[in-house]
Parts: structure tokens; sequence; C-alpha cells
């Protein structure tokens, strides 16, 4: 995903752009008046599934796009692979494969979002856009001026994270696609103005029985497709609403998750249960993750590796994952590392890694960063103990080890992430450069080895981002801030 500032031309050839239009409906913004059709699935999919409507009429073609309106949440990615075609006189058309982007804005944005076009024809929508996506005609696969649309259809692909050539085994992959509309809009070419409008499907207005759901060409699927209540729209508002606040700051830190489930605080503690626990997600080996209450009455994440669990016949990995919900959450830059408190509830040291995704706009991947440095297999982190006061530094290889008992503040410098030796090959398509000015970090992995772990918990709260330079308990640089001095009483300079 990449924002583009306004005046870019979009598309190519059709040399649309938004710039001083007003592209994004009203139905979009203000969802709370709107039951769009909701299209979800808990756990796996079981392959790509269609939604297809057949218009009542058939609708003549003025314009030069089309403009689906969507909010899309999802766990497992960064983004949801979606494809779109039309059909018009009993064919169906398709985006080309090879359309580069598309291009969307959400209300009262000022830059437009590029939305990455894969090599299997699927447009990759950004984790929790809503708004308009334009999808010029001139794009379409097959090399015809389209007269008519007489139906529209939508596809979800079963989820495959970009960075991962053959897949990897998730253990769920929860999403929730919520559709409006889709209208047929005239742009003009040169200045980008919007000329004209026609709703070609309102689906706040349409019965669920005038949608056909199909998987694989037949009608047994694994997702529903719904309408929308209330208290969708509520939790449309509420995360619309989070994506665009700032991180809170402490000390001099930027948090980027604090694992807190107030957000969610407005609805009934049922769905405020499934909406926090659907913001994170496993993969590997079964582990389990909770809520719990930490020393601040706020909540932190409890992450557990239980031995009746274990699978032998499986890699002993096990990570639970989450994508960031503010948008300010992207901008690691000015940052010097990563900080975490961690709290080790065994008697005996445990390890876990924190891993980032970063998003390569120019080759639509997400780009994985950990300490699994074959070129330097030695890493220096640096921890203080908020019980202790202690503070000291130390080597570890791939995971960062936890101390027995230890609670407190671990730091990691980014001159100690590198792109794992297995991320760099050609299929993977890693560049093995972590540049925070040019691409975003979209995602946060936290990994465990389960053999080395088994029966151990972990309590995580506060990932963050920090940016002061610190001398360890002042020891060896008296005017370097302590890491208790930055973390008390330091300020985050960007």
């Amino acid at each position: 995903m990449k924002f583009v500032k306004r005046g870019t031309a979009l598309f190519g050839a059709a040399l649309l752009s938004l710039a001083g239009t007003s592209a994004v409906r009203a139905a979009v913004s203000t969802a709370a008046e709107k039951y769009p059709l909701v299209y979800e699935t808990e756990g796996k999919m079981a392959g790509s599934e269609t939604l297809t409507y057949t218009l009542p009429e058939p609708v003549a073609v003025e314009g030069n796009a089309l403009a689906v309106n969507l909010f899309v949440k999802n766990t497992f990615n960064n983004a949801l692979p979606l494809s779109f075609s039309v059909i018009s006189e009993g064919k169906e058309y398709k985006w080309r494969k090879d359309g580069g982007y598309t291009y969307g804005r959400e209300p009262g944005a000022t830059d437009m979002i590029r939305a990455e076009c894969r090599s299997d024809g699927t447009v990759e929508v950004p984790y929790l856009f809503g708004g308009e996506l334009l999808l010029p005609f001139s794009a379409l696969s097959q090399a015809v001026s389209i007269s008519r649309v007489d139906g529209i259809s939508v596809t979800a692909t079963a989820a495959k994270d970009s960075l991962f050539a053959s897949g990897d085994s998730w253990v769920n992959d929860g999403v929730s696609l919520y559709l409006y509309g889709v209208d047929c809009v005239k742009m003009d070419e040169t200045t980008g103005e919007e000329i004209s409008r026609k709703t070609l499907a309102d689906f706040t207005a349409v019965s669920l029985s005038e949608v056909i759901h199909t998987s694989g060409g037949s009608t047994e699927t694994s997702a529903t497709l719904r309408k929308a209540t209330a208290e969708d729209n509520k939790v449309r508002e509420i995360l619309d609403e989070a994506k665009n606040a700032r991180c809170p700051e402490t000390g001099d830190m930027k948090i980027i998750e604090d694992f807190g489930d107030n957000l969610f605080s407005a609805l009934g503690a049922e769905r405020a249960a499934k909406e926090w626990n659907e913001r994170y997600y496993l993969s590997g080996q079964i582990s389990d993750y909770s809520p719990v209450n930490n020393a601040s009455g706020g909540k932190a994440l409890a992450y557990n590796l239980d031995s009746a669990v274990f699978d032998a016949g499986k890699n002993s990995y096990a990570g639970v994952h989450f994508n960031f919900l503010r948008r300010d959450s992207f901008d690691f830059s000015g940052a010097k590392g990563m900080a975490v408190y961690v709290e080790n509830t065994s008697d005996k040291l445990t390890s876990f890694a924190l891993e980032l995704f970063q998003y390569n706009t120019d080759t639509g991947l997400l780009e994985q960063y950990n300490l699994n440095d074959a070129g330097n297999k030695y890493k220096t982190l640096y921890a203080y103990n908020t019980e202790t006061g202690e503070e000291f530094s130390y080597h570890t290889q791939t995971f960062m080890r936890v101390p027995a008992k230890f609670k407190g503040w671990i730091r990691i410098p980014f001159s100690q992430y590198a792109a794992p030796a297995w991320s760099m090959s050609e299929a993977y398509g890693n560049k093995g450069v972590l540049n925070f000015d040019k691409y975003p970090v979209v995602k946060i992995s936290m990994t465990r080895l389960f053999n080395a772990n088994a029966d151990t918990k972990l309590i995580i709260d506060n990932v963050a981002l920090y940016y002061s330079d610190f001398s360890v308990g002042n020891l060896f640089n008296a005017a370097k801030p302590s890491i208790k001095q930055c973390v008390e009483s330091g300020k985050v300079t960007k």
C-alpha cells in the first residue's frame, strides 16, 4: 500500500486523477445510516469465493471506470486480495493481470491510496481501507469497448501472504468485507474532474437472495454473506477513528501496539471480546493468547505454549501476529529501534522474537526482518528490569532471551535486524534493506520455538519505537541518559 499525493496521474494510459473531485460516495462516509452486505469468514477459507450480482435491468455505460465502495478488515495479511469483473451481454470481463495499480481515496483524505495489482489478477485492498476503488475500463483484460453492464462479480481469494511463495500454515484467516455499492463514473482524463456518475448496484438496498455466493463453481461455501447490523456499523466507526488517531507516547517511546481492549468498550461484552481476539492471529504450532490486566489497570497480552497440544510432526515454530490499527504506527522514520515491555512468568529463561514486516511498494511484497542473520549470529540487546532497577546488555541469537522472572523493558536497535537468509532468494523478493523513509512497516510477528519454551507464559505489553541514544545505567557514557531515564522522562524526537 502506498499513499499518493493529490494530482498524481492514475491508471497509466487512462490518466485519471482524483484531484479536486468528490469521488467517495456519501454512503461510505455515513456508514451508520446504511447497512451494507457483509462477507465474512472465521477460520480458513476453502478457496476462492465469488459474489455475483445481476442488475435488475442492464445499465448503459457512460463512464470510463468502475467505482467500488467497500470497507475491509482482515486478519492474516495487511491487504486482502480481491478480483473484480463486470458481465456484459452474457460475457464476463476481468481486469487484466498486468494492470499494475488501482487507486482509491477514503472520505476526507487528501491523499490517494495506491493498491497493488498482483500477478494473479487480484487487487490488494489495504487493511482497514474504507472508501472507493477506481477500476478503469481501459484496463480490462479483453480489448473491448463495453457498452452496457448486466452484472458485477467480486471474488475473495484464499489468503496467501505475498511473502511466502507457497503459502504458510496459518491457523486462522478471518475476513470481513463490507460492500456498499458499485457505480460507473465518467472522469475527465486530463483534469481528473468527475463528470458524471451512475449507480450500478446499491448493496445497502438489495436483499441477500439477489446475490449469488459460490465457491469453486459450487454452492458449498465456507464464508457467510449477511446484512450488516447497527453493531457492525459501530465497529466500522470505531476502526475508522482508530486508524486516524496518533500513537500514544511515553518517555522517549511511541507505542505502536498496547494490546488494550478499551477500543471496543462501547460495544457489548461479547462483541468487544470477539473484536479484540480477531485483531490477532496465529501460525505454526497451536499457541494461546489472551488479554490480562497489567499494572496500570489496562490490558496486556498473555502468550502461552502448552505442551499438551504440541504436534511433534510439525516444525517447532509458533507465532502470534497483528496488523497495525493506527496509520501512525506505519511510520518508523527517526526511530532508533524497537522496545517492548515483557514479563517472564517462568522460573527459567524463555525466548521470543519481535519480527518486522515492511511493505515494499516497489515490488508489492512484504519483507520480513528479524534477528536471524547468517552473517552476524550474535546480536546485542539492552534491558531494564523495572522491579530491581538493574540495566544490562547481553548477546542473543535469532530470538531475544528473557531472563527468569524478568519484568521490564527490552530494547533492540534496528542495527541488529536483518533479512533472514532464506528470504533473500528470488522466490521471496526481499531486497534486504530496512528503509523506513520510503516503505511502511505494517505488521509485527511475535514468534517462539515451542520445544525450547513449552509450558511457559510471557506477558507482552506496549510494543514501541524508541528515539533516544542511551547508555546502560550511565555506566559507559555519562553524557547519555540511562534506559530508566529514557523510559520515565525522555521525549520522542523524530
